[in-house]
């Protein structure tokens, strides 16, 4: 509708340029003017600002310019508009006519999952990282905001119709792993080995290095052995933790809703890495004190090693293998990372460095910063180290919500079951619901509430369409869900439905789905508003077929929608 109404604004400026000598001026202009959706359902559902595009032209006021072209605008020819007006300061907004919400409407039901699809990625490829976490150590509430804003991006992005290969680019080599192989060694817990362990001794291997000369020559040692893969203790321990790790990593993101195509470690494209930044001395890279690094001063950034005096490769040159070993093993369009803000300066240096190797690499890599996650209203112990772990801050959550349903008649393992969702919508909700890059804050008490901005309440509004549609079937209404024209007033929430394509695409160009969250709590909000003076189950209402399936169509987009976001929905809460 936006290019139609494009062109008949188009088609109406042609009439005043022939008509009147004052509008001549802009005879040979491109107008460059946008047809948006009106910010507020009661003021129409399209607005443009081409008044105020031409008001310098014209040296007229925008309103005059707009109350002009709506004159001139035809809308006879086209029964799915109902009407257009100016508006101050010099909008023109468009009214979408009963017929065209009607059909609109039909349209959701029958397209039922499929709604919300978009075909502004079709046939491109995507590569997604997220979720890479640091084996040997347990999963943080780092790795869930992660998680959470990368799990939801991969599925906008399948929903724009793009192929994407999603994948996690695991920590299983580096200083840290040796600290944590050294203390198990220590503590003797090699037959013991649990990913509580794991973290414990981590935490153990990090204070003695600092504080330990002895501890840290050692740590030195294991490092090296497990950088070259020497068949030795440490090996064997190594490679046992690896495995309880991995295991670990794919239960706590199976928890959360995730699993990867594939996954790709940082032992391999660290070899890869150490190659490309060799071949490219002194070209891009220059030896220094021993070490290899890259003068990032030289472009702005900073100057950074990526081959450090003891041969090993850092990060940043893990990152530059990784990137050479992604364009050798998949073809796509482009490649998508989520990272933690904090990151943002070392993918500063990253991309400039793959820029001068490869300049495709630069240009075919997105790097998406997340913010930092804290807490209001309650505190989360740290176990291991200064980082809450996410299974303890999921559980705790999740107690609070059992708390809240235990006088409700649901057997115990349903109980269970919904605490357990609401727990993990709570959370992802309150992560996804602010813009990429912002810091979040978790309110315990907010976060898990069944009213307001909160996951549950998303949930909960799904569940009222659920017990609705299914009080009308136990009443023995006919659900043929046939969408008539309305002969009363259009509900505000039947014009928000359709606005889930746009929040699903606009999620995906700023790659931030805060646009969806915020959209569907908007729906929910209307939704709620609409039951509240609606009896929807009203034979005496001449509006009831048209109700159940406004009802059937929200049903469909806050599943899809919730579906999204990666947020489970429930038949009954």
């Amino acid at each position: 509708m936006k290019e139609v109404i494009k062109k008949k604004i188009e088609e109406a400026l042609s009439e005043l340029i022939s008509k009147d000598e004052d509008w001549k001026i802009i005879i040979e202009e491109k107008i460059n003017f946008s047809v948006e959706n009106s910010r507020d359902e009661k003021f129409g559902d399209l607005a443009a600002n081409v008044g105020m595009v031409l008001a310098n032209k014209l040296k007229m006021s925008p309103l005059q310019i707009a109350e002009q072209i709506v004159e001139n605008l035809n809308l006879r020819d086209d029964d799915n508009l109902e009407k257009a007006e100016a508006v101050a300061p010099g909008y023109i907004n468009f009214y979408f006519s009963k017929k065209y919400f009607a059909e609109n409407i039909s349209e959701v039901i029958e397209q039922n999952e499929k709604w919300g699809e978009s075909e502004i990625l079709k046939n491109q490829k995507f590569i997604f990282e997220h979720s890479s976490p640091n084996l040997f150590k347990p999963f943080h509430i780092g790795h869930l905001v992660n998680n959470s804003i990368g799990e939801s991006l991969a599925r906008i992005i399948k929903k724009c119709q793009a192929e994407v290969e999603t994948l996690s680019f695991p920590s299983d080599i580096s200083p840290g792993i040796a600290k944590t192989v050294w203390a198990i060694k220590e503590k003797k817990w090699q037959d013991e080995m649990t990913i509580e362990k794991i973290g414990e001794a981590y935490v153990f291997g990090s204070a003695h290095y600092k504080e330990d000369e002895k501890a840290k020559a050692e740590i030195d040692v294991i490092n090296k052995i497990l950088y070259d893969q020497k068949e030795s203790e440490e090996l064997n321990i190594y490679k046992k933790g690896q495995k309880i790790s991995l295991e670990y990593f794919k239960n706590i993101t199976q928890r959360l809703g995730s699993q990867f195509d594939d996954l790709i470690f940082e032992s391999e494209a660290e070899k890869v890495g150490k190659e490309i930044v060799k071949k490219n001395v002194p070209k891009i890279f220059k030896e220094s004190d021993g070490a290899i690094i890259f003068p990032g001063s030289e472009y702005g950034l900073f100057d950074n090693v990526f081959i450090n005096s003891q041969g090993f490769g850092t990060y940043l040159a893990k990152d530059i293998g990784l990137l050479k070993i992604k364009f050798d093993k998949f073809d796509f369009d482009e490649s998508i990372t989520i990272a933690d803000v904090e990151q943002q300066d070392h993918f500063k240096l990253v991309r400039k460095a793959s820029e001068l190797i490869d300049r495709e690499w630069a240009e075919k890599s997105l790097y998406v910063q997340h913010g930092r996650l804290g807490f209001s209203g309650g505190k989360i112990s740290s176990r291991y180290g200064n980082v809450p772990l996410a299974d303890d801050l999921i559980n705790s959550v999740k107690e609070k919500i059992l708390n809240k349903i235990k006088e409700q008649d649901f057997s115990q393992e349903e109980k269970n079951d919904i605490a357990e969702k609401v727990a993990i919508s709570a959370l992802k909700y309150s992560i996804l619901r602010c813009s990429a890059g912002k810091n979040i804050v978790f309110d315990f008490e907010k976060a898990t509430a069944f009213e307001g901005d909160t996951g549950p309440y998303l949930q909960y509004a799904l569940v009222r369409t659920n017990s609705i549609l299914k009080n009308a079937e136990e009443a023995g209404v006919d659900l043929n869900f046939e969408f008539q024209e309305r002969k009363n007033e259009i509900p505000l929430v039947e014009k928000m439905i359709l606005k889930f394509p746009q929040a699903v695409e606009k999620s995906f160009q700023e790659k931030s789905p805060h646009h969806l969250a915020n959209y569907l709590f908007k729906l929910s909000s209307e939704f709620s508003s609409f039951y509240g003076k609606t009896k929807v189950v009203d034979e005496k209402n001449p509006e009831m077929q048209n109700n159940l399936a406004l009802v059937r169509a929200l049903q469909i987009t806050l599943k899809n929608g919730l579906e999204l976001l990666g947020i489970e929905t429930l038949e009954r809460m």
